[in-house]
């Protein structure tokens, strides 16, 4: 259904004899809609009730009150035992990496001990070299033994590094996991990010 106002828009003088009329539309509320008001209506009487009444304002305040704790009591009981398993995990995962790092430092002195021993055996046989030619043969031997070993040392203790890392903070992703998995996802927010 259509009506009519008469209003007066800003902007313009205000003119009593002068008015535009403006359009708007008007939906017929459909019969759910009265039923709804009704009973919003005689919830508010009740909630109006309840205010004049101390004692069940009262009675009504102390319940409320009361289920509000104890849900924050539950929270945080819940909250206090996660973070004791979390910290107890991260002890133990952190004594694993420290376990794994000292290996791989011991490690590295090992290979450093090799090293030298190599380096020395590389002084003797170039010192041994009867022509260029063989001289030229053993250098290209050793640094070419040497480049190998340390690419495969590297590679070791970076896969060794990155294995205690990912131990020592795995117990961080559960809980951070567990801790969030009660909020929604964001593709159910922003829909657009699964693009």
């Amino acid at each position: 259904m259509l009506r009519c106002n008469m209003a007066w828009r800003p902007g313009r003088a205000r003119n009593t004899e002068q008015k535009e009329p403006v359009m708007a539309t008007k939906k017929s509320a459909p019969k759910s809609a009265d039923k709804a008001l009704d009973q919003m209506t005689d919830t508010a009487a009740d909630a109006m009730a309840a205010f004049t009444d101390p004692a069940a304002f009262a009675d009504a305040a102390r319940d409320q009150y009361e289920t509000a704790l104890k849900s924050f009591n539950d929270g945080a009981e819940k909250i206090r035992m996660q973070t004791e398993e979390t910290m107890t995990t991260a002890r133990e995962s952190f004594e694993t990496a420290s376990e794994r790092m000292r290996a791989v430092g011991a490690d590295a002195m090992t290979a450093a001990r090799e090293e030298m021993t190599e380096a020395v055996d590389f002084a003797n046989e170039l010192a041994k070299a009867k022509s260029i030619t063989d001289a030229l043969e053993i250098q290209r031997d050793y640094w070419t033994r040497l480049f190998e070993t340390r690419v495969e040392r590297a590679r070791a203790m970076h896969e060794a590094s990155v294995e205690a890392t990912r131990d020592a903070f795995e117990p961080f992703n559960r809980t951070f996991t567990t801790a969030f998995s009660f909020v929604p996802a964001f593709d159910k927010f922003f829909p657009f990010s699964a693009k």
